[in-house]
This record gives C-alpha cells, structure tokens and sequence, in this order.
C-alpha cells in the first residue's frame, strides 16, 4: 500500500484536479472545434443571443406600455384601425425593453381573420334581445370569414376601471380564438363609464348598445340605439286612443332603456294633458317580481288604473299575474302592453300587445359599425337608431263606461 502511494509522487488531490482541468480543456477544444461539433461557436453566441430577446415577453411590451396583450398584438400584427397613439406607446414600450417579436411571417401582418368579442355586462344570455343580438352578430362575422367570441362580466357604477380586468380577460378569450388578437368589443348589457374607461386606457376599439349605458356622462358616440322613446310613445298614444286615461308605467328610469321608455310615455300623456302615473322604483332584482310588485303597491292606493304600459314583456307577465290573483281579467278589466316582443309573447292567452325590437337589425349594425371603426380609427362615425314597431294582439281593448250604453 505504502509503495503505490510513493510510486505517485504527486498528491491525489493534484492529480484529480489537473484531470479535470484536461477534460475540461479537451471538451472545450471539442466544443468549439469546427472539425469535431456541429456547432460552430459564432452559432452558439447568436443562439444565446436568441434565447435572451425570447426572455421578453409580450406581457412585459403590455406592463410597460400600460396596455392589454391584445393591443400589443395588434400593433405587432399591423392589424387594421390601430390608432396611432396606441401604436407609438406600444412600439416605443418595445424598444425600451429590447423586445423583437419572431420574424415569422406567418405571425405578421394582417391575421388571415378578424377576431370579436361580444360581452355581455351585468346581464344573463338568456336574456332574449341580448342572445338573438349576438346570434345576429355571429351570422354576419361568419359571412366575413371573422370569428366571434363570447365574454361576460358583473360589475358596479363604483369599480375602479383597473379593477375589471379587462385586460386578462380579453388574453383569454385570445387562446379561445387561437392565438389572435381580439380586434374590437361589442358591449351590450348593462354599461357603465368605468367599462368606457377601461377600454380606452386599453386601446380597445369597441361599440356600445346605447340604450343600456347609464352613466352621468355623455352617451357613447361609436352606438347602435333602438328606438324605445318612438316605442313608448306609440304604445301610449294607442292606449290614448282606445279611450284610457289612467295608464301606469311600470319600470326604472335609471335603467337606461327604461328611461327613454319612460320619457315616451310621459311625452304622450303630457300632450293629452294628462298626468303620467309611474311605478319607477325597482322592487326586485327579477323583472317578472318587479311587475307583480308593483301592481299591488298601485292597487293599495287605487283601483282605477285601466292600462298598464310594462317596460319589457317580463314586467308584463308579473303584472299580469298580480292582476289575475285580484281577479281583475285582461284585457276585460285592464288593457296591457309590453315591450320586447319575446317569443312567448305570441302565445300567451290572450297574446300580448307588445312593441317589437328589431334584434337582427340591431346586431348587424353594431358589428358593421365595428368594422367602419377599425377600417377609419379617426372618422366620426354617425350614431345609428333603429326603428321599433308597436305589434298589436289581445290583450288591449277600448275602454268602454257605461255612459255609452243606448238607455
């Protein structure tokens, strides 16, 4: 044991360490020898170089830029309707942090399809208009070969436009549309300004359903309205007509397509010289409870309402039922008209005189109004408001005293 250990002469810690220094230095010889590897070493230092710019991402363009992914990849994309300060923030975000998207060319320019997104804020798709809206909508994207997608989101007049998370959001519903960028909103639904905000901060090009915006502000200009003032206002005067003068309004002018109901209404009778009788306080989250709610607080004062104009045709069916249960017939003892025209109101007993929105007119020129936005970032756009059609079935009648009756 003694003689091996001499025959050595150098310490054993030596020895290992000068062997790990040759293989370090034949592998190193190996490594970059053109003869001996496949990769040379100027292939090497451009691939580091490569995996470095890859360690920025889209999300850090979006934090620095204060803006969504979406927005990032859209400029990235040169997609259409793009607004140039949008397009300076995010490509100036881009240079501060050394970001260089990959030079794919199937991942620039213009994506083969546009992407929408409908969202639906503060209210349910089984909402009837807002579901036949997005069907509409849906119909004409996929004539154009766009693709639409589908968000919802619940919220209050109060939340901080930060606090939506918009942004994520909107990220999502890109890996829904495979990776492209969501090219513009369709808000519909119950709107606020802090929505509007949000959106704007972000760049998101977006249309409005006008009617469900409230907010102290102006209207939103980029808006498809239908015309729900025209609407109550001719379901009123019919009621006039038929010889009523008591008529109750049922619903909550705070609620933006409410108030312009509302304000028809009481147009019509004020011409008349009449007084509007309005149950305007919300009673119930659910439309159908507001309805029977609030006939039986109006009967508890008087029973000599002879109309009821309902701010939807869910009011109406409560109200209806609370009629029934005080044994009070329409339209024998009580005329009633809606609003809507949903597909149950042709099939109650009797059918309900409603006044008809024109749902597939309204979500094609939401979407097309879209698309002149895009196409002309810049251009006022002029607002759009669709016509409504009062359609009459049974459940109204002339009102009829006995004074009229041959003694």
């Amino acid at each position: 044991m003694k003689k091996c250990l001499i025959v050595s002469k150098v310490p054993f810690a030596s020895f290992v360490g000068k062997l790990n220094l040759k293989l370090k230095t034949n592998w190193s010889n190996r490594l970059f020898c053109q003869d001996s590897w496949p990769m040379r070493k100027e292939e090497t230092t451009k691939q580091k170089k490569r995996e470095l710019k890859r360690k920025v991402t889209l999300r850090d363009v979006a934090t620095v830029a204060q803006v969504s992914m979406s927005s990032v990849s859209r400029v990235i994309h040169d997609y259409p309707g793009v607004h140039r300060d949008l397009r300076s923030r995010v490509e100036q975000a881009m240079r501060e942090i050394n970001y260089f998207p990959l030079s794919n060319k199937k991942r620039l320019g213009k994506p083969e399809r546009q992407v929408f997104c409908f969202f639906l804020t503060n209210r349910g798709l089984n909402v009837a208009p807002h579901s036949k809206i997005m069907q509409a909508i849906e119909r004409e994207t996929s004539r154009r070969g766009d693709l639409l997608v589908y968000k919802s989101l619940r919220f209050n007049a109060e939340t901080p436009p930060e606090d939506l998370n918009i942004a994520q959001m909107l990220e999502l519903s890109d890996h829904l549309s495979y990776g492209a960028p969501i090219g513009g909103v369709i808000l519909t639904g119950l709107s606020y300004p802090n929505l509007i905000q949000a959106l704007e901060k972000l760049g998101i090009p977006y249309v409005v359903l006008g009617n469900n915006y409230v907010g102290p502000d102006e209207l939103p200009k980029d808006a498809v309205y239908f015309d729900g003032y025209q609407g109550a206002y001719n379901s009123t005067r019919y009621l006039l007509d038929l010889g009523h003068t008591n008529i109750l309004f049922i619903g909550d002018p705070h609620i933006g397509w409410f108030s312009s109901l509302h304000k028809g209404y009481s147009q019509a009778l004020t011409e008349a010289g009449l007084k509007p009788i309005a149950q305007t306080k919300t009673l119930s989250d659910s439309f159908y409870s507001n309805g029977y709610l609030s006939v039986e607080i109006v009967y508890e004062k008087t029973d000599q309402i002879s109309a009821i104009m309902a701010g939807c045709d869910e009011i109406g069916l409560g109200a209806w039922k609370a009629l029934n249960d005080r044994n009070l017939s329409v339209p024998r003892d009580v005329s009633l008209v809606g609003f809507d025209d949903e597909d149950y109101a042709a099939f109650t007993v009797p059918p309900l005189t409603t006044v008809r929105i024109d749902v597939d007119t309204i979500g094609r020129e939401l979407i097309n109004l879209l698309y002149k936005k895009l196409s002309s970032p810049s251009a006022a756009l002029p607002v759009v408001t669709v016509p409504t059609v009062l359609i009459k079935r049974g459940t109204c009648r002339p009102l009829v005293t006995f004074a009229e009756f041959p003694k």
